[in-house]
């Protein structure tokens, strides 16, 4: 585990990781535990920090070669570079997911797995991050999202807006600090909301 460089960078930009210490196996494995191991598309992962959701992700079952990591921390890009070799890993911002995967060949993806701390972020911000994701994310697949509060930080709208239907997950003491996590489903029929 990188916690020297979590803690560093912590530091240096507290509001864009949102939790002192890099997240935990059990939270790691309450994230991805819907992805099915058998998916043949891509899952986009949003603020892969030190790659604690990503390790889980490739023990599920999912190859790395079928990950694409957007970092916004050159630091934190770096190490998932090292770390995880054949995923693609992006230096840059969530804000921007369709551009990026446009210029990779991607149109779509069929997950998101988000450790971004959207919660720590106005609503605007928010709302462009999510809505970026959903403009990715193929039908029927899910744009899961760990919250520090006991809420579900995917803005109503944008979930309403991209007719998804949200899902709790669970929560988990076992992480420091304790995790919430959530997950939309998208293009959920209207009687299964």
């Amino acid at each position: 585990m990188s916690y020297g460089l979590w803690f560093k960078t912590y530091l240096k930009h507290p509001l864009q990781l949102g939790a002192l210490l890099p997240s935990g196996p059990a939270l790691s494995k309450l994230m991805v535990k819907h992805i099915d191991p058998n998916t043949s598309g891509y899952v986009l992962e949003l603020g892969s920090g030190t790659g604690s959701f990503t390790k889980v992700l490739i023990q599920r079952g999912i190859p790395e070669e079928k990950l694409i990591l957007i970092e916004q921390a050159p630091e934190f890009a770096d190490l998932l570079h090292s770390k995880f070799p054949k995923a693609t890993v992006v230096l840059g911002d969530a804000t921007h997911s369709v551009e990026i995967l446009k210029s990779l060949g991607i149109n779509q993806c069929h997950e998101i797995v988000s450790g971004v701390p959207l919660n720590a972020m106005d609503i605007e911000l928010r709302k462009s991050i999510c809505a970026e994701g959903f403009k990715v994310l193929k039908q029927g697949g899910s744009f899961v999202q760990v919250s520090y509060l006991p809420r579900c930080s995917i803005p109503s709208d944008t979930i309403l807006s991209s007719n998804a239907r949200k899902l709790f997950c669970g929560m988990t003491l076992l992480n420091l600090p304790p995790a919430f996590v959530w997950r939309a489903q998208k293009n959920v029929s209207s009687t299964a909301r």
